[in-house]
């Protein structure tokens, strides 16, 4: 559960910025181009910080990296929370890449960390539910975080700073039980195995499962958050959704989410992980191309709409995550998952600008063009990622 706490600071801080995008856009005079850019700092910088644990995080306690990490990551929230407003927007607009470039530097090595940790200490059999446990960060911090944060940007005039100090509380707070609370953990370090620097990159380089789990991740990413990078902005331009309604989209969604994981984690530990990837990843098709052609639509419809993309996205993404742990042996696990989650990272901020790239809005107050391309190129991702997902067999060791 501390860990879940931990990916929920994380998640919010990196989701805050996409029901925001409008306020971001209008307050720093952007287009969906510079907005891409500024939503894909965090992930491409976390890719990259990520990369760099790849040489290092086998020979550490995994206790004393997450938390190094993690109070860095406080550290880069809280650089967004006081970052000044200039009369300059331009520079406002760098001065807060800036910040979350600084996030993510330390942030981007927490969940290559918590998906180790489980490795570590949850038998693969009990796995997909312990996978499905942290997984429902992402839907808390939509029921949850979400809301309360755009909740503080109404109550103080559309100030973007304010939900940046409450994740920075909030954080501090679970630092402090994660210091008390959280046992060491050198079980990987007693092994009599000594891992050299290069050791993970060899054995992806070697290893046919690890490297396509890479790019496996990849295109699950691409498969998502290109659509996720501008859906708000979307919906306000689009479907003509109101940006004080956009919280009950992400409650709704989220919601449905944590009543959904719980369940698709028992399913993956049941039927196995493979089969549950392979259904939920073909049903997450069907409302990834209808959001991505939504025109003026009631509230109640595009709730429900929300509902489900939430709840097939998270649905594969427990089984794959399941998938992607078992590929690796237990001593080389930190470094392959920091490697994993640098690659969800790029993937990630890549796909933002890519969306960026695709979509145009001629005029600040009309409607996105482009978007429904964006759906069919994370449809394309999804299905390619069926074609690897059967070579991914577990390493012998776990």
């Amino acid at each position: 559960m501390l860990l879940a706490a931990i990916q929920f600071t994380n998640i919010v801080d990196f989701m805050i910025m996409m029901p925001m995008g409008k306020i971001l856009q209008t307050t720093l005079q952007i287009g969906p181009a510079k907005y891409g850019l500024l939503v894909s700092s965090y992930g491409l910088s976390a890719g990259v910080t990520s990369l760099a644990g790849v040489f290092y995080l086998d020979r550490l306690d995994r206790k004393k990296a997450l938390l190094t990490a993690y109070s860095g990551f406080i550290i880069g929230t809280m650089c967004s929370a006081l970052l000044p407003n200039t009369s300059d927007p331009e520079l406002n607009y760098y001065l807060f890449i800036l910040t979350r470039v600084i996030t993510g530097i330390t942030g981007g090595l927490l969940g290559g960390l918590v998906l180790s940790i489980i490795g570590d200490v949850i038998p693969l059999e009990r796995r997909g539910k312990a996978m499905a446990t942290v997984t429902i960060a992402f839907s808390l911090a939509a029921i949850i975080g979400m809301p309360i944060s755009l909740s503080l940007v109404d109550a103080f005039d559309n100030n973007w700073h304010v939900p940046f100090f409450a994740i920075s509380m909030l954080s501090m707070l679970i630092l402090m039980i994660a210091l008390r609370h959280i046992p060491a953990m050198r079980q990987h370090l007693e092994s009599g195995i000594k891992t050299k620097p290069l050791d993970t990159f060899k054995n992806v380089l070697t290893t046919p499962e690890q490297r396509n789990a890479l790019l496996f991740t990849i295109l699950l990413v691409a498969g998502q958050f290109t659509v996720i990078s501008l859906m708000t902005p979307y919906y306000i331009s689009n479907v003509h959704i109101q940006q004080t309604d956009i919280k009950y989209v992400y409650f709704v969604g989220g919601l449905a989410t944590v009543f959904g994981g719980m369940q698709i984690g028992k399913l993956v530990d049941r039927y196995g992980r493979f089969r549950t990837f392979t259904v939920f990843a073909l049903l997450s098709t069907i409302p990834i191309l209808i959001v991505t052609h939504l025109g003026p639509t009631p509230f109640w419809v595009l709730l429900i709409v929300a509902a489900f993309f939430m709840v097939f996205i998270s649905g594969r993404m427990i089984p794959a995550n399941t998938i992607s742990s078992a590929v690796v042996p237990p001593q080389y696990r930190a470094g392959f998952m920091s490697l994993n989650s640098a690659a969800m990272s790029l993937g990630s901020g890549s796909s933002a600008i890519l969306a960026g790239m695709i979509v145009s809005q001629p005029n600040a107050e009309g409607p996105m063009t482009g978007y429904n391309y964006v759906g069919y190129l994370a449809v394309a991702a999804t299905l390619v990622s069926l074609l690897l997902v059967r070579s991914l067999q577990p390493s012998s060791a776990n």
